[in-house]
C-alpha cells in the first residue's frame, strides 16, 4: 500500500493498491469520509466487491464514487449492501430517516471529470455530514491514476 496526502489545509489520502482489498492498516483522522475508487472492476466477484464495500462502510464511508471499467456494477453492489443494511440493522444509516450513504459511478467520464465531481459535488446527506470532510481515494493497479488523483486533490482550490 502506497499512501499520499494528509496536507494541513486539505484533508485527504490517496492510496495505491495492487488489488481491491480494504486496507486494514488504514488509520484515518476522522470517523467519516468520502471515498473514490478508481479500478478495473471487470472480473472481480460480487462477493469481493461487497466485502470491500462493507469494510469501507464499517470504517465510516458516507459517500462513494466509482470510476473505471465495470464501475456501474461495483456501484450497484455497494447500493445493495447499503439497502440490505437499511432493511435490517441500519448500522450505516444517519441520524434521520432521510439520511443515506450516497453513491455514484462515472463510467462515461474521464478520470479528471470523475475526480472533479468527487472534489466539488460529492456531499453527504445532512445527518451524515458532521466530521465528513476527509476524502479517501483508492487507485487499484495503476500508479498513473494515483499520481493524477493526488495532483487533482492537491490542486483543488478547496475541499467542501
Amino acid at each position: 500500500m502506497v499512501r499520499y496526502g494528509l496536507m494541513e489545509a486539505k484533508d485527504f489520502s490517496v492510496i495505491e493498491l495492487a488489488d481491491l482489498k480494504w486496507p486494514t492498516a488504514l488509520n484515518l483522522p476522522t470517523k467519516r469520509f468520502r471515498l473514490f475508487v478508481a479500478a478495473d472492476f471487470t472480473g472481480l466477484s460480487a462477493n469481493a466487491l461487497a466485502d470491500f464495500g462493507r469494510s469501507a462502510l464499517r470504517s465510516g464511508m458516507v459517500y462513494f464514487c466509482a470510476w473505471g471499467h465495470d464501475c456501474e456494477r461495483f456501484h450497484d453492489i455497494i447500493d445493495e449492501v447499503i439497502a440490505n443494511d437499511y432493511a435490517a440493522e441500519r448500522r450505516f444509516a444517519g441520524s434521520t430517516a432521510k439520511d443515506t450513504v450516497m453513491t455514484t459511478w462515472h463510467d462515461n467520464e474521464t478520470l479528471e471529470e470523475a475526480l472533479d465531481y468527487f472534489i466539488t459535488l460529492a456531499r453527504p446527506t445532512e445527518g451524515l455530514a458532521p466530521n465528513r470532510s476527509y476524502r479517501v481515494a483508492i487507485c487499484v493497479g495503476n500508479p498513473a491514476w494515483a499520481a493524477k488523483t493526488k495532483q487533482s486533490l492537491e490542486s483543488a482550490d478547496f475541499l467542501p
